[in-house]
């Protein structure tokens, strides 16, 4: 919305938030995972908060487009490694404390809940430059949040290992097969980020209901993190990714046909476990069955290769498919729970 105040055509907005993209994953890996042991975290999402908080400061000067592109790939990389870090620093306090990982990272849903639909009345009031206001007022409480001592100093112990580099982490095998699983279970929601209110308005639903149906998926994602522990506390990564794999093709085959608000409900339902649980199955995996020193590369993977070009690939193929082939793009979505389940079915804790 923004962009288009700047007088941008659709085709360059595309341009743009692609190659933003593709920026962000390059930024999970060559960022990241430059950080080599837990102490370095903190210090770390400090500076890369207050870099991008200047960054997007740029936004307010008079745009072109060259300038917006540059604030744009610039901003990309360095916001990026703000959430491998953050999960880093999240999973290094699971095995540090205890900590109950879902309970803490529900308030990312909720927040996503509540801010999303605040910009929709703010923007309503003030127009589209007050996305830039509230991204510079979000930034700045992020920045603000890094600068408190932790009361639990983040530690990896005097004689753990550095942090490897993620080209060394690809050669492992086991660590592969996770990777291939996750991106195919997280790689499925592109048509359904992309394209299910395009979808679900052709079936005469309303925007207004499609955000509600968005924001049923979200509630149900909260209440999965909330619960995490008392139901799946017990359960291995491979389980977990199990279910959520299996969860991708009952889902996306159910949107594929579904035609009834009702169905609709119950399939947005699945969120919780398409998301939620193969989300969970990841942190479980490189917070407990990976050796520590694995920890930081294998968030930065996961960040860079699941949850950006992963989705930015399907959402390609998704988009070239969609006018001919409608809801039923939704199948193909479906059909990557097949091999995420197969290779889930021999994911392997690795040993220290």
């Amino acid at each position: 919305m923004w962009l288009k105040g700047q007088s941008l055509t659709p085709a360059l907005i595309g341009i743009i938030l692609g190659l933003a993209q593709g920026t962000r994953a390059l930024g999970s890996l060559f960022i990241t995972t430059r950080i080599k042991r837990s102490e370095q975290l903190m210090p770390a999402s400090r500076l890369l908060a207050l870099a991008t908080l200047l960054t997007f400061a740029g936004f307010l000067l008079p745009q072109s487009l060259p300038l917006l592109l540059g604030l744009t790939l610039v901003s990309s990389l360095l916001y990026s490694p703000l959430m491998p870090i953050s999960d880093a620093m999240a999973t290094r306090m699971v095995a540090q404390t205890g900590m109950d990982y879902g309970k803490v990272r529900l308030w990312g849903s909720v927040a996503f809940v509540l801010m999303s639909t605040a910009m929709g009345y703010i923007t309503g009031l003030w127009g589209s430059q007050a996305v830039l206001w509230c991204l510079l007022a979000t930034q700045l409480l992020m920045f603000v949040g890094t600068l408190p001592a932790m009361t639990e100093p983040l530690t990896d112990g005097p004689k753990a290992r550095p942090a490897l580099p993620w080209t060394q982490l690809l050669k492992e095998p086991m660590l592969r097969r996770f990777l291939l699983i996750i991106m195919a279970i997280q790689g499925s929601h592109a048509a359904y980020y992309g394209f299910s209110v395009i979808h679900w308005e052709r079936l005469g639903i309303s925007a207004a209901t499609s955000g509600a149906l968005w924001s049923w998926g979200v509630v149900v994602e909260v209440l999965v993190f909330f619960f995490a522990r008392r139901l799946f506390n017990h359960q291995s990564a491979a389980t977990l990714l199990s279910l959520a794999a299996g969860a991708v093709l009952l889902r996306w085959t159910g949107t594929a046909f579904a035609t009834e608000l009702w169905q609709l409900v119950i399939l947005q339902s699945l969120h919780g476990f398409t998301f939620s649980l193969a989300h969970l199955g990841a942190i479980r995996f490189i917070s407990k069955e990976l050796p520590s020193h694995y920890g930081v590369g294998t968030q930065a993977l996961y960040s860079a290769l699941a949850l950006s070009l992963a989705v930015a690939a399907m959402m390609l193929v998704t988009g070239a498919l969609f006018d001919s082939l409608g809801g039923l793009v939704f199948l193909l979505m479906a059909a990557l729970g097949l091999p995420a389940w197969w290779l889930a079915r021999g994911l392997k804790p690795l040993s220290e």
